[in-house]
């Protein structure tokens, strides 16, 4: 079975993008150092950055994204919290990259969702028969979601063998402010209901706490979204 691996670029212009996409070591990867994890791991035959939502010295993120790796690539075995590091040498773990790193040729899509629908293509094209995506954790609900919604429709072999990785550091803390929304602890994942009728007070469990709301649309308004 051919693997593909779909990792998610993040706008390299975001103060945070050390943070979202390298990581910390030694326990706190970013998308990058979990992607390279997976390609080892799992023996992915190709894998794909896509992304082209932002732009840096003339690259667009996907390139940006690319380069970066390469230039820290060394300092990759730092993140202990990855052993599969150690059972290769530097060099190898180029190798292995030069080989299975792919960089989107077209820079048309700005959103996630445009970047699922060319990897869904992608991969389709490249005989790919099963899919891993690496994106942040606070990332992956919407990532996985838009990929079946997508993949569904227009490919659904790949739908039907499609798995999220998420890595261990989050794009949404942006600034020290962003800290405390940012835990996980925080984060809340709204699905339809099930329900005929949406209790919005017994969805957040703000029943007990009206002051609860005003935060939840205080900081929707923030980030506009």
């Amino acid at each position: 079975m051919k693997k593909g691996l779909l990792i998610h670029s993040y706008n390299c212009n975001e103060p945070n993008w050390l943070h979202a996409v390298w990581g910390y070591p030694p326990d706190n990867p970013g998308r990058l150092v979990t992607a390279v994890k997976v390609i080892l791991e799992e023996g992915i035959d190709v894998a794909l950055i896509c992304g082209s939502a932002g732009e840096k010295d003339g690259k667009k993120e996907c390139w940006w994204m690319r380069d970066q790796l390469y230039q820290h690539l060394e300092e990759i075995r730092l993140f202990a919290v990855y052993p599969v590091f150690y059972q290769y040498t530097i060099r190898e773990i180029r190798e292995v990259l030069d080989r299975v790193l792919v960089v989107r040729e077209k820079d048309t899509a700005a959103n996630t969702a445009g970047e699922i629908e060319y990897a869904g293509k992608f991969f389709t094209e490249a005989e790919v028969e099963k899919v891993m995506l690496v994106t942040s954790p606070d990332h992956i609900s919407r990532a996985l979601r838009d990929v079946l919604v997508n993949w569904q429709n227009n490919y659904p072999k790949l739908a039907a063998n499609v798995f999220g990785v998420p890595s261990v550091t989050l794009y949404s803390e942006r600034s020290a402010e962003d800290a405390e929304i940012a835990k996980m602890a925080n984060v809340v994942i709204a699905e339809p209901p099930v329900m005929k009728k949406f209790n919005l007070a017994r969805m957040f469990g703000i029943l007990n706490n009206p002051g609860a709301l005003a935060e939840i649309e205080a900081v929707l308004k923030k980030y506009g979204k």
